[in-house]
């Protein structure tokens, strides 16, 4: 008996988990088995996890692989940056293009020699300010000889005060403390400053409708342009012929051609004529005084004499003048044609032969008519047209105004022909179509007017209405060209109307690019009017008192009744059988939870 054991207990790390006491082997979750938890044993350190599955490290092409790519997306980026600083780009989104710049500005532009500084002394608030700034931009673009300093008079004062002592601007102090001064931006070119006001940059069109058409293109090109130019070429109108003054306005005058001019740095002067367009003939009585023809170092001055529109016959000393003046350098625009008699039974004899044969031309005793619909104007019968443009350094810009739907129209003329004999021979540059024709018998068409015919005897198109020449140099001359003339057979092409109506504007380039050739001189300046936009708006005490009605009264009722709405909506949504309150299972017809049994507590 004493001799009897108990049998050894075995140790707990013998017993199967699965046998365990007390613990049903299905209901032991894996994390409370006895050993070690699987999540407190380090992934590289679990037991049958074979080597194998460790990453292996980077290799060395795969290392140059990539440090070949990040190079090569470093140099392509700085190629990109240096393509698009060699090819700078701006698009302009703006109506009316505000900040396209136009040819005359660009080739203006890009044909700087030394460094030309813009001042612009506007403030932050100014509502110019940042129009100018843009275009400015778009200036830059195109040179690098263009410096800009943006002056604010109020937050910058040392810097205005600066600016205005060395060009003596005259500067002012409103009631609210705010800086005015009577110019808006300069253009200087060393010491040679052009001013530009708040009236230049903006043109008020409406006062009443605050409607205003920009001019920020025009001035500061005008003003680069009025800087850079040391000289002002002198161009002088001939009088005392039956011409109009260069002071008459209106559309028929030639005060805009006048101030065309002026703004583009040219000095405009009258000639004084001969005996007041009174010829030396027959009828002249014996010993009568004659009047002393101008002086001539008057037109020695001259860069370019303009003949335009005389009615009368031109005294045969003035003809000469005029001759000797071309001869010896002086360049010439004749704008003539049919002149009819006191009594309408045919035209008058200027006594220009002489002088247009200098330029190989002769003026013939007709009247163009333009049959072709599509050159003609649907008014009258076929007297104002739109002549076809020949190629020639003056109809450069027609050309791209043509892009445009632009083209010279022309009102009465006569046709052109080369002389029989002349120094050179001339270049054609506005002719018409050959359905045109030029009337002889014109004043007898005119007794009974209709549709017109071409008859026996008149001029067959087509027929040229404007010529160009340029005459050998004189000896000795150190000019870089000889003499220049234009002979335009139809006075319209001067009139004010082309520089007033936008339909005109291509007779106007016509214009201004023959003058600019006749003085050698760059293209005049040429920039078509931005649309007009309204800069602000007019309120009257009725429109004030409904503007206060609708922000303080109706807005906020409109907003609080359209919150209510909301608001009785959700409710009404909630209150209804499924709706966000309604906590019932899926098909329960009442009641909270199932019908007829208990929810379990703890089921899982």
């Amino acid at each position: 008996m004493g001799d009897e054991r108990p049998d050894p207990v075995p140790p707990p790390s013998r017993v199967p988990p699965s046998t365990q006491v007390g613990t049903p082997p299905s209901r032991v979750p894996p994390s409370t088995q006895v050993g070690t938890p699987p999540s407190r044993v380090p992934s590289s350190t679990q037991v049958g996890t074979p080597p194998s599955r460790v990453p292996p490290g980077t290799s060395l092409g795969e290392k140059l692989s990539t440090s070949v790519g990040i190079i090569a997306a470093m140099v392509l980026a700085v190629l990109v940056n240096l393509l698009v600083a060699r090819h700078y780009k701006r698009w302009d989104w703006t109506q009316g293009g505000l900040y396209t710049l136009s040819d005359a500005t660009v080739s203006t532009l890009r044909a700087l020699e030394e460094p030309i500084r813009v001042y612009v002394l506007l403030s932050e608030a100014d509502p110019l300010t940042l129009s100018v700034r843009h275009l400015l931009d778009a200036y830059r673009a195109e040179t690098t000889r263009l410096e800009v300093a943006v002056t604010d008079p109020d937050r910058r004062p040392a810097e205005f005060l600066a600016v205005q002592q060395r060009y003596g601007v005259v500067a002012g102090k409103t009631e609210d403390g705010r800086i005015v001064t009577d110019a808006a931006i300069i253009v200087a070119r060393g010491d040679r400053p052009h001013f530009l006001t708040a009236s230049d940059l903006v043109e008020v069109e409406d006062e009443d409708d605050l409607r205003a058409r920009p001019r920020l293109e025009q001035a500061l090109t005008g003003a680069i342009r009025s800087v850079l130019r040391s000289e002002r070429p002198k161009v002088c109108f001939a009088s005392g012929h039956g011409e109009k003054s260069i002071e008459v306005g209106g559309a028929g005058g030639l005060a805009a051609l006048k101030d065309r001019l002026n703004k583009n740095n040219y000095e405009v002067v009258e000639l004084g004529g001969g005996r007041g367009g009174h010829d030396h003939g027959d009828d002249e009585e014996p010993g009568a005084a004659q009047e002393a023809p101008a002086p001539e170092a008057d037109l020695g001055r001259c860069r370019v004499l303009v003949l335009a529109e005389p009615t009368q016959p031109v005294p045969p000393g003035d003809v000469a003048r005029y001759r000797a003046f071309i001869e010896k350098g002086g360049s010439a625009l004749l704008a003539i044609g049919p002149v009819p008699d006191e009594g309408d039974q045919r035209y008058v004899d200027l006594g220009l032969a002489g002088l247009l044969a200098v330029a190989g031309v002769e003026l013939r005793s007709d009247f163009v008519f333009e049959l072709d619909p599509k050159l003609r104007s649907t008014q009258g019968f076929g007297e104002t047209f739109s002549p076809v443009v020949r190629p020639h350094p003056i109809t450069e810009g027609l050309v791209k105004a043509a892009d445009q739907g632009l083209g010279p129209v022309l009102t009465v003329a006569s046709s052109l022909a080369p002389a029989a004999s002349g120094p050179v021979a001339p270049a054609p540059l506005l002719v018409t179509s050959d359905k045109a024709f030029g009337m002889v018998d014109f004043f007898g068409w005119a007794r009974d007017p209709s549709e017109p015919k071409p008859r026996d005897g008149d001029h067959p198109g087509p027929l040229t209405v404007a010529y160009a020449a340029e005459l050998p140099k004189p000896a000795g001359s150190s000019a870089a060209h000889g003499p220049r003339v234009v002979v335009v057979s139809s006075p319209s092409a001067l009139y004010a109307a082309n520089w007033q109506s936008p339909e005109l504007r291509g007779t106007a380039v016509f214009v201004e690019s023959a003058l600019s050739w006749l003085a050698a001189s760059p293209p005049m300046l040429d920039i078509p009017d931005k649309p007009a936009v309204t800069a602000g708006l007019r309120l009257s005490e009725d429109a004030l008192a409904g503007v206060f009605r609708y922000v303080v009264v109706y807005m906020p009722l409109a907003a609080a009744l359209l919150g209510l709405a909301v608001h009785l909506s959700r409710r009404s949504s909630e209150r209804r059988p499924g709706g966000p309150d309604d906590r019932r299972g899926p098909g329960s017809p009442a009641g909270r939870g199932a019908p007829g049994g208990t929810e379990r507590e703890g089921a899982p």
